[in-house]
């Protein structure tokens, strides 16, 4: 086992956080190893990273840097919220997996802790820019969301219930 766990941590080191790796490493992962265990820790992994950047993405998107003329800043939060776009899809992927291989308690534990990550939901969607940038983007948060919830009140997932309600929170507000 020990081995394994030095063979998951190469694999999963030696790829760039791109979906198709994503995914490629995912069935890598579990066409060579049986465990459950080594399983969750890599799709963990996978989760933390995607979520990271979704997290920063929306943080750049509500409170850009101003240095720059009003275009190139523009141009930047436009980016911001393409990123966030993009790697909230892969995050759902992530996250159906997950709940797939009953592996995502871990995932509703942090996606629930996101106290700041809710905030700059509520301030990007009090925004109209975002409708015409990515209309998409809430409709994918909200998938990862009720996913997560859905397990939870269906006893798949083994978390407190009130876990996955802070996050969700934001979308009665806006």
């Amino acid at each position: 086992m020990r081995g394994n766990a030095s063979r998951i941590d190469l694999i999963s080191n030696s790829y760039p956080p791109h979906m198709a790796f994503v995914k490629a490493f995912v069935a890598k992962l579990l066409r060579d190893f049986s465990s459950r265990e080594s399983a969750r820790r890599g799709l963990e992994r996978a989760f933390e990273a995607s979520l990271k950047i979704v997290k920063d993405s929306l943080e750049e998107y509500s409170s850009p840097d101003f240095r720059g003329d009003h275009n190139e800043t523009e141009a930047i939060q436009r980016l911001s919220l393409h990123r966030a776009l993009t790697n909230g899809k892969h995050l759902l992927w992530l996250v159906e997996r997950m709940i797939e291989l009953r592996v995502a308690d871990c995932a509703v534990k942090e996606w629930s802790e996101q106290p700041a990550f809710t905030a700059d939901l509520q301030r990007a969607f009090r925004e109209d820019a975002w409708r015409n940038i990515v209309p998409g983007l809430p409709a994918v948060v909200l998938r990862c969301t009720s996913k997560l919830a859905n397990a939870v009140a269906a006893g798949t997932i083994l978390a407190a219930r009130q876990d996955i309600v802070y996050v969700s929170f934001v979308f009665k507000h806006t």
